[in-house]
């Protein structure tokens, strides 16, 4: 019924211990558990209390202030300069990934081909016929690893 009773975290024990308080005095339970008695109580007394209520009521009116562009650095340092209150980065990180809120980041410029090669490309005159009646008729050049390679078409 109770599996392995070495693995877990405190709180893995203590709700093992409330479902089966039913059938086992609770004094037994801790026991057999290695807890105290009084930490299962204070476990069950503040089971139900959000400890980071105000916090994440916070750090979400600051989140949605700055319509979601900042991150947990700058929000903790919102939360001081605006508000006065101090609260460590990893704190407001953590209430961010519980609150499910992340900064928004910004799209990164990327060239685009079309508009960026207009006058840098030459006309696709050969269409793929590399044969050439003659040397030096047929000049074809190919990009490689930063190497840029140029070939003479030759008659066989």
């Amino acid at each position: 019924m109770f599996g392995n009773l070495d693995t877990g975290d405190e709180a893995h024990k203590y709700i093992t211990i409330e479902k089966a308080a039913k059938d086992y005095p609770i004094s037994k339970l801790c026991t057999l558990f290695k807890v105290s008695r009084s930490g299962y109580y204070a476990f069950l007394k503040r089971r139900g209390a959000d400890r980071d209520r105000d916090a994440k009521a916070l750090v979400k009116k600051v989140y949605e202030q700055y319509n979601g562009v900042y991150g947990y650095r700058q929000i903790q340092l919102l939360l001081q300069h605006d508000h006065g209150v101090w609260m460590n980065h990893k704190k407001v990180l953590r209430l961010m990934q519980v609150l499910g809120i992340r900064s928004q980041i910004r799209q990164k410029h990327r060239c685009n081909y079309a508009s960026s090669t207009k006058g840098r490309v030459a006309k696709n005159l050969l269409k793929q016929d590399f044969k050439a009646d003659k040397p030096n008729q047929k000049w074809v050049t190919d990009i490689l690893k930063n190497r840029i390679l140029i070939s003479q078409s030759k008659t066989s």
